[in-house]
């Protein structure tokens, strides 16, 4: 069974917070969200907890049965909830810290998908010109006689080529669409993606605010619940959803076992700007490291935001220039020609 969705993830949340704090018995809790769930994922799982519960078992023992559902993440605070006798505040921690990553996915989803779709346009307006325009243009200078200049012999002959083998070409762009998305799905295709997303041009600097960002949140909420950082970066690590960054975690993981300090296994991950690793490590010292990682979180969410809004606001104008210029470039090409030849035959 495939995890729990983060929206599903927070309203669970916070509606055993919200329960729990009405001080409704735990079983009846859990029999009253799973009346309330319309995902039949977690009704069943709900469902198992309260069997169990009604068994004798201790809370923390029942989630663990479905960590994979509901995320080692949440599992680990419920358990730290359980033990502290704040489940209701440990609950909301998870609900925020998993809100904060939704609503920084989503703004780089929108940010990304903008400019694609303005690409996709793009290139949509520039192949109809070609395949549709194009050939008409052709058709009048052949009928007008007179020489036709090399670049335009060249455009027109693309176009003719476009559009006689256009549904050849559709057909392979297709067939290499399709197999670039299964091999996307296996597991060296997703280590290569989850690479190649800190290589691109612009992206791969939000992408890495996101994830440094989403690394800070989780491991100063685990921290300051009183797990080790060993502890914290093996919950986090399956959180960050990418496999250079699990791999880079991990290495800090084997740092800390080998007795290196926080601040030197967070420095060699490179997930931070300078500047911020200098106050982690005072912060190690003063023993304020989930403050600082929070605090952290804080101020690179605002620095994503910004990156985000730059790149929409800069994208834009540049592809609308950049159609501009090769539209501008096709027709010039093709009626200078024509403006030509008519003026030799006046």
């Amino acid at each position: 069974m495939n995890a729990i969705s983060k929206e599903e993830t927070i309203l669970f949340a916070r509606q055993l917070a919200l329960a729990i704090r009405s001080d409704l018995p735990l079983t009846g809790s859990l029999e009253l969200i799973s009346e309330k769930t319309d995902h039949p994922g977690l009704k069943k799982v709900l469902s198992e907890m309260v069997d169990d519960l009604n068994m004798g078992e201790m809370f923390s023992d029942v989630i663990s049965k479905h960590e994979v559902f509901l995320t080692p993440f949440m599992v680990q605070m419920v358990k730290i909830g359980e033990e502290s006798g704040n489940m209701p505040e440990v609950l909301e921690q998870v609900a925020q810290t998993y809100e904060k990553q939704l609503e920084s996915g989503n703004k780089l989803r929108a940010a990304v998908t903008y400019p694609i779709i303005l690409t996709g346009l793009m290139f949509g307006v520039i192949i109809l010109l070609i395949v549709q325009v194009m050939p008409m243009f052709n058709d009048v200078l052949k009928s007008l006689g007179g020489e036709i200049p090399g670049f335009t012999k060249v455009i027109l002959d693309v176009s003719l080529f476009l559009r006689d083998k256009g549904l050849i070409i559709l057909i392979v762009l297709a067939i290499i669409v399709i197999g670039f998305y299964i091999y996307s799905k296996t597991e060296d295709g997703i280590a290569f993606m989850d690479r190649l997303k800190f290589k691109l041009p612009i992206y791969a600097g939000i992408n890495a605010s996101l994830l440094a960002t989403r690394f800070a949140r989780n491991l100063g909420t685990l921290i300051k619940s009183g797990l080790n950082y060993q502890q914290g970066l093996e919950l986090i690590k399956p959180t960050m959803n990418n496999k250079h960054a699990e791999d880079m975690i991990g290495k800090g993981i084997d740092g800390l076992n080998q007795g290196e300090s926080l601040e030197s296994v967070m420095d060699k991950m490179n997930l931070f700007p300078p500047i911020l690793m200098k106050i982690f490590g005072v912060a190690e010292k003063a023993g304020q490291m989930d403050r600082a990682l929070l605090t952290a979180a804080d101020e690179m969410e605002k620095e994503l935001d910004y990156r985000i809004a730059r790149l929409t606001n800069v994208v834009e104008p540049v592809l609308i220039i950049i159609l501009s210029l090769i539209v501008g470039f096709i027709l010039v090409s093709v009626v200078l020609p024509v403006v030509n030849i008519m003026n030799s035959i006046g």
